[in-house]
């Protein structure tokens, strides 16, 4: 097997400095030049290979979606009928979102740029439907008489969840690392046995 094109190899160091940026600076203080600084390639080599500072963010929120959603939709789509929804359970309400760590800074920061660049929004709101769309087979899984659109809502329900805790988390709310949002999740689920 051949090696790994030049393109990207650097695509993935520019990526990796992006995120460490993000993570230090904030959005409005990731630059051109923090991030060549950063990645150890100058200014144009950073240019070159990803374009000016919103097509960086552009790629990066892509770049770093796939690999999140990615492995959470494959697990789940890989998993057994009745193995999905625990495994999306717990990736919600534990492994996936809890603890808090420096991605969580991160995804902040491309909420707010995709709050004002229309294609980064896109490209969120791609993957987040997606990562919904796993959640939502793995409730059809479980619950198959319920109706689409009940488990439209539930998914939904629980990815916001998900998300929200996240967020109190990151204010080291004592009840945001406890089993309430589990509890209140679960008792979300059970609408769908009604339909049963």
């Amino acid at each position: 097997m051949g090696r790994p094109s030049m393109a990207a190899e650097r695509t993935e160091q520019i990526m990796q400095a992006t995120a460490r940026c993000l993570q230090k600076n904030g959005l409005a203080g990731t630059t051109l030049e923090r991030v060549s600084e950063e990645s150890g390639l100058s200014r144009s080599h950073v240019r070159h290979y990803v374009g000016n500072r919103d097509d960086l963010l552009r790629r990066f929120a892509d770049w770093l979606y796939t690999g999140y959603e990615a492995d959470f939709i494959g697990k789940i789509a890989g998993a057994p009928g009745r193995e999905k929804l625990p495994i999306a359970m717990d990736y919600l309400f534990s492994t996936g979102f809890l603890p808090i760590s420096d991605d969580d800074t991160v995804i902040r920061e491309l909420i707010t740029a995709g709050i004002a660049d229309e294609r980064i929004r896109v490209t969120m709101q791609t993957h987040y439907t997606q990562a919904i769309q796993s959640v939502e087979d793995a409730l059809a899984a479980e619950y198959p008489v319920a109706t689409p659109a009940a488990r439209r809502s539930v998914a939904y329900g629980l990815w916001c969840l998900a998300m929200g805790n996240s967020m109190m988390a990151e204010l080291q709310l004592p009840v945001a690392s406890g089993g309430l949002v589990r509890a209140a999740a679960e008792a979300l689920i059970e609408r769908l046995s009604r339909h049963d």
